[in-house]
């Protein structure tokens, strides 16, 4: 009877403060109902919901035609998905993600204007407005005449057929767009630029293109995959040749480096870091969400890095190339996609693989992934 007695009241106490493991668990029952979701696309022409903590497709909903280059933007409620398709994402359809019904639709080319839209896409965060980058051209019989960017501002509520509410000027060569906390549109181009979306006044968030710097050359950086959403960021990579202290601009003495920009989309604090020496060329990366001393990026291999100290902490082979990486709600599981139509899951902390889900349809291409999380219904 004493063991009985000294085991339930040292089991009170775990309970009552629980931590590592037991922690965990607990967490795990609270929460019990509530799962992380993501929305993403994949050929030929299919928006998926998928549920990932019971690792399944819970919902394909047939878009009006092929989502490319699959870039998607969320509603602030997870409720509505807004995706670039047709033509160089010249068309914009907003799918509710409940039911799939097309209560948002746009098609920018209009007369003898043809709109492009790579991958800019943000909304408001009210959710009222939707926020396009437009690369137009106007088509004539015998030329055609390329017309300066721009932004599009539509309103979300304007159903089928939105027409934007305004324009105004936009720096060229954005391919991905965030919105922070106080409405600040932010647009990642050749640097990352910070616009009033009332006004259309647009300043310098950080420098890319060409900062003074004694100890960094000039950046190379692919911007495709809209990633972050996890850890309430606007993030891109780069490589860049880090200069031997008395050797600016000597290429053959320089180390060549990754690093990432990004914008807190709390704050719309901007800033960059160098990672790590360059060892394979990876496509994405992102900070692991409650932890920014740790950054993830992926390709062909998972590779972990430690931030404040600027090396590879830890890395994987995949078993064949993911274009974009993206984090759980919590941090301790990350989720791989785009090439195929599978998305890989993995242990964030021992970068063990966990699963996959196979998705309907054909590959993902380019398609960029959104998750979020849904509390219990």
């Amino acid at each position: 009877m004493r063991r009985v007695l000294t085991a339930l009241a040292l089991c009170s106490l775990a309970c009552a403060t629980p931590s590592g493991e037991g922690a965990s668990l607990a967490a795990r029952k609270s929460a019990a109902g509530a799962s992380d979701m993501m929305v993403v696309t994949n050929r030929p022409n299919n928006l998926h919901l998928v549920d990932l903590g019971a690792r399944k497709v819970e919902r394909t909903c047939a878009l009006p035609g092929h989502a490319s280059p699959a870039t998607l933007a969320l509603s602030p409620d997870n409720g509505i998905a807004y995706v670039l398709g047709g033509p160089l994402g010249g068309n914009v359809w907003g799918v509710r993600l409940a039911d799939c019904a097309l209560v948002f639709r746009a098609a920018q080319s209009q007369g003898n204007e043809r709109v492009a839209t790579p991958g800019g896409i943000a909304v408001s965060p009210d959710g009222k407005q939707l926020y396009l980058h437009q690369a137009p051209v106007k088509l004539f019989l015998d030329h055609y005449e390329v017309q300066d960017t721009r932004i599009a501002v539509y309103d979300t509520s304007a159903g089928d057929g939105a027409q934007p509410l305004r324009t105004f000027a936009a720096p060229r060569q954005v391919t991905i767009m965030k919105t922070s906390a106080d409405g600040t549109l932010f647009l990642a181009g050749p640097d990352i630029f910070a616009m009033n979306p009332a006004t259309g006044e647009t300043r310098v968030a950080l420098q890319s293109r060409a900062p003074k710097d004694d100890v960094l050359g000039p950046r190379d950086i692919l911007t495709v995959w809209n990633i972050g959403e996890s850890s309430n960021e606007l993030v891109r990579m780069f490589t860049a040749p880090r200069w031997k202290p008395g050797a600016v601009g000597d290429m053959a003495q320089a180390e060549l480096v990754w690093g990432y920009e990004r914008v807190d989309l709390a704050t719309g604090i901007a800033s960059d870091a160098v990672l790590a020496p360059v060892q394979v060329g990876l496509f994405t990366g992102m900070s692991r969400p409650g932890r920014p001393d740790q950054f993830y990026a992926t390709l062909t291999q998972v590779q972990r890095f430690d931030v404040p100290n600027q090396r590879i902490e830890k890395s994987i082979d995949l078993e064949h190339s993911y274009y974009a990486l993206d984090f759980g709600s919590d941090g301790s599981t990350f989720y791989l996609t785009g090439t195929f139509n599978d998305i890989a899951i993995y242990d964030a902390d021992t970068l063990t693989k966990l699963g996959n889900i196979t998705l309907p349809g054909g590959d993902m291409a380019t398609g960029v992934p959104k998750i979020f999380r849904r509390e219990a219904r």
